[in-house]
């Protein structure tokens, strides 16, 4: 029995488009209800004026836009992405759809056309921070800079490695809050592409191809080619993935988190233990949020007695790396874990120093997750996971390893918003690495469904046109 398989399969399958309506009149009528309703209770019933409640909850780094439109460049990128979808749905649900080039170049296509509605300086060259370009003042965001700030001011790498923990506070904010292999990423971009522009593209398309290709990978695992391949489709459509992946280290994270997973589940112990240990190792110079992959490799280990040597080789591998680092490079990366957090909770741990907003951002970072996820993948996800329970009672570990790859990355995404990160929103980018693991119970919806091509194209352009739709409204913070 294959992956998400269920005798009650519909010929028609998904949303229909009378679906379709209802579900974005329902979240764009919830979403301002609650914007209202959260705002009322916080001011006048609690008159906690202390308590900072996003003007356009729940996305918290966003301006509205549409008076700031550049037209008629914005209207002309958004008729050619228009064009590009059409042809690339029509290509790809028309063919045996097992290809994956097609479904690369049409997102590239895209992420591209859908960011230059924001103009190239504005939507390119002002998410990587570059001094001097672009202030944000004029949309009442403050500009704190980021990795590529600090990257052209590093004159040695090795010697910024070794004093990272003395001048860590004094780096740009983005900075502050990561590894150092943040800002010597981008130092290494800078290096080696002769301008800023072709930093963004690099980051943006080569991330976007990689993670492409490793999601098609890991869904085939479970699921038929075709299912894969148009469960990637709309991985590169999602208003998460249209909005932050251009430019954004995010983007280069979710695809060292998803090519872990993918080595790990892999027969070969080899490719399972080293493979998995040199994702994790990037991701974790990346980000110290990297620890989201440890648990989903762990609920993995504890389902099949194979992994658990690779699994605890990744663990004594990263250590052993850090310990090196401390050694070679006197770099200490729990204390410069102990500095970011530090910076990030400044009065201590937010729960105790202010329930509210710890409450109000709770829910904050959960809503943005699913919003940028769109309200139709969030109801075939949720029919995907119960199509999941029962293929998983009655099969083997193929049946299984799905349900748990979704309840891991869930549970561990849920730990890090229990321990108080992400404090200010921006969640759909900085934890944009969880969504090819919320694709996982769509895919198997779509294999139990079984749609016609009429219903997949409905699908595809529902959660396209509200990625267009988020683009063309909204100013983001990158």
């Amino acid at each position: 029995m294959a992956a998400g398989t269920d005798a009650a399969r519909r010929s028609d399958g998904l949303l229909s488009v009378r679906a379709v309506l209802g579900l974005g009149w329902v979240t764009l009528t919830s979403v301002v209800f609650c914007n209202l309703v959260i705002k009322l209770f916080d001011r006048q019933l609690l008159d906690a004026q202390n308590v900072p409640i996003p003007r356009y909850w729940p996305i918290s780094k966003f301006a509205l836009r549409v008076t700031r439109l550049p037209l008629p460049d914005a209207a002309v990128f958004a008729a050619l992405a228009l064009v590009v979808f059409a042809v690339a749905v029509v290509v790809l649900l028309r063919t045996d759809h097992r290809t994956l080039l097609p479904i690369v170049v049409a997102g590239g296509a895209l992420l591209v056309l859908t960011t230059l509605t924001h103009g190239v300086g504005p939507g390119i060259l002002r998410p990587l921070s570059a001094p001097g370009n672009y202030e944000r003042a004029a949309i009442d965001i403050l500009d704190p800079g980021g990795y590529y700030l600090a990257a052209i001011d590093v004159a040695d790498p090795v010697r910024f490695l070794e004093t990272f923990e003395a001048q860590q506070l004094s780096l740009p904010l983005h900075a502050q809050t990561h590894p150092p292999g943040a800002v010597l990423t981008f130092y290494v971009l800078d290096t080696i592409l002769p301008s800023a522009l072709w930093v963004s593209l690099v980051v943006g398309l080569g991330s976007l191809a990689l993670a492409a290709l490793l999601l098609s990978r890991l869904l085939r695992t479970y699921y038929p080619a075709s299912v894969a391949n148009y469960t990637t489709f709309l991985f590169v459509l999602l208003p998460a993935v249209q909005i932050y992946t251009l430019t954004s280290l995010d983007a280069m994270i979710t695809v060292v988190m998803l090519a872990a997973v993918y080595c790990f589940t892999r027969d070969s112990p080899v490719v399972a233990a080293l493979g998995t240990l040199v994702c994790v190792f990037v991701a974790s110079t990346q980000t110290f949020t990297f620890v989201f992959i440890l648990p989903v490799l762990g609920v993995l280990a504890l389902a099949r007695r194979e992994k658990w040597l690779p699994f605890a080789v990744v663990l004594v591998g990263l250590v052993a790396a850090y310990a090196l680092l401390a050694v070679g490079f006197g770099f200490d990366y729990l204390h410069s874990f102990s500095l970011a957090s530090d910076q990030q909770n400044t009065e201590g741990f937010l729960l105790f120093v202010s329930p509210l907003r710890y409450l109000y951002s709770r829910i904050e970072n959960v809503a943005e997750i699913a919003l940028f996820f769109t309200p139709f993948l969030c109801v075939l996800a949720i029919r995907g996971v119960r199509v999941l329970r029962r293929s998983a009672r009655a099969g083997g570990r193929v049946d299984r390893e799905p349900l748990l790859l979704f309840g891991g990355a869930v549970l561990s995404l849920g730990g890090l918003f229990l321990g108080s990160v992400y404090h200010t929103g921006e969640t759909a980018r900085g934890a944009l690495f969880v969504y090819p693991f919320l694709l996982v119970p769509v895919a198997a919806a779509v294999r139990a469904a079984d749609p016609t091509t009429r219903r997949r194209a409905i699908l595809a352009a529902a959660v396209f046109g509200q990625a267009l739709f988020m683009q063309l409204i909204g100013d983001y913070w990158w």
